[in-house]
């Protein structure tokens, strides 16, 4: 093992080199082979060699890099509405302000026409079944008795073979001719057996069953029988040649010449112009700015298309999924539109006074709108009566200094705005 200390002569040598090497002694005793038969593992030692100024570089650079990270979150979170001084100084100009810029309208109270605008289609009140009252054979079908054929109010659209019914006809007449007959051949004999009783009882009544009352009775009830058997021949023939009262255009058939038709068994379906009319759904809130609704003017358009229409009526209950009531539109009779049209419905409401009309980029998400009072923001709650080509219809109310259009950078109450100019 090394001496740590010399020779008094050599002692103040000694205490020198420990003074100017102390690196190279300890490293010689780090190096120092263990004795022998020592079995201990000597520990690994630091690296005193590495100087100390670099140990401090690393810690450093990260501390470094967390200032710039806290002075940029720190700038970001500052107010960007602080006022900047002009190059003046404090003796110069006021302050100019960066609060927000933004446009505003200054609207007058006028008087406004509410409308409610809907979105609806085009349905007929109802779709009507092509039944045949007789049945039998059909022999001709009509060329407007096809899927979208246009029919004219009592043409005949099929006719069913009609010699049952003519030979109907005939028997009828026949039982008719043979009731009649039978009448006047009791009136006969009512006459000659009256002859014969005041013959053989002079002056005296004659008896009803001598003057064949009842017979004469019975026999014009089977005359007026035979009569309403004709009668019922007769409308069955004519219903041999099938028609519909009112024009309209057939939707599906199934008539074909040589088909069988039964009574009552439906062969298609059609509608009538007449019955065609605008349904729109429309909210409880806008059915209440229409009240009353019944009879407003309105005005229906689709593609193509502009027709003038009137509120019928309204629905009696509301949709059970959307709460909203229906609006049904009479058209005009001439109006040719296919069922299931969409159109856009505008329904011409009362006149109310002290409005204003404001542009759609006013409403904000909300459904109010900012008005600029004294530099500051304020919200002010609308009651929407309905929209017109130019904006949206709401009661008046102070405008302040102008109502904001479009969305205010932050807005909030009490929030400085500049307006241009």
């Amino acid at each position: 093992m090394p001496r740590l200390f010399g020779r008094k002569a050599d002692g103040e040598q000694s205490a020198v080199a420990a003074h100017t090497a102390p690196d190279e002694s300890r490293a010689t005793y780090a190096d120092a082979a263990p004795a022998a038969g020592d079995e201990r593992e000597t520990p690994p030692q630091p690296d005193d060699r590495v100087p100390r100024r670099w140990r401090w570089v690393g810690p450093l650079q990260i501390l470094a890099v967390l200032a710039l990270v806290g002075v940029a979150v720190a700038l970001s979170r500052s107010p960007a509405e602080a006022p900047v001084r002009p190059p003046g100084g404090p003796g110069g100009a006021a302050a100019m302000s960066l609060a927000p810029l933004v446009s505003v309208v200054v609207p007058a109270p006028v008087s406004t026409v509410v409308e409610v605008e809907a979105t609806g289609t085009i349905d007929p009140r109802s779709y009507v079944a092509l039944t045949p009252q007789v049945g039998g054979r059909i022999v001709a079908v009509s060329e407007s008795l096809r899927a979208g054929g246009e029919f004219a109010a009592d043409q005949v659209l099929v006719t069913i073979d009609p010699r049952d019914f003519e030979l109907a006809l005939e028997q009828a007449g026949a039982d008719v001719a043979s009731a009649e007959a039978d009448l006047r051949l009791r009136l006969a004999e009512s006459d000659a057996a009256r002859a014969n009783y005041a013959i053989l009882h002079p002056g005296e009544r004659v008896p009803p069953l001598v003057a064949r009352i009842p017979q004469i009775a019975q026999a014009r009830a089977r005359l007026e029988s035979a009569r309403a058997r004709l009668a019922v021949v007769e409308l069955d023939f004519t219903r041999t040649r099938f028609s519909l009262p009112f024009a309209g255009k057939v939707t599906e058939t199934s008539a074909e010449v040589g088909q069988m038709l039964s009574p009552n068994q439906p062969f298609g379906q059609a509608f009538a112009f007449d019955s065609l009319e605008a349904v729109a759904p429309v909210a409880q809130d806008e059915l209440a700015r229409l009240e009353p609704a019944v009879g407003r003017a309105a005005t229906v358009r689709a593609v193509g298309m502009e027709l003038e229409a009137t509120v019928e009526r309204v629905s009696a209950e509301l949709d059970a999924r959307t709460r909203f009531a229906k609006l049904f539109l009479r058209l005009p009779e001439d109006a040719q539109v296919a069922p299931g049209t969409f159109v856009d419905v505008t329904v011409h409401g009362p006149v109310v006074a002290d409005t204003f009309v404001l542009p759609d980029a006013a409403e904000q998400a909300g459904g109010h709108v900012w008005r600029v009072v004294g530099g500051q923001l304020q919200r002010q709650d609308i009651t929407v009566l309905g929209r017109s080509p130019d904006g949206l219809v709401v009661r008046a109310f102070d405008p302040g200094e102008g109502v904001v259009i479009g969305a205010a950078p932050g807005g909030r109450d009490g929030l400085e705005v500049r307006i241009p100019g």
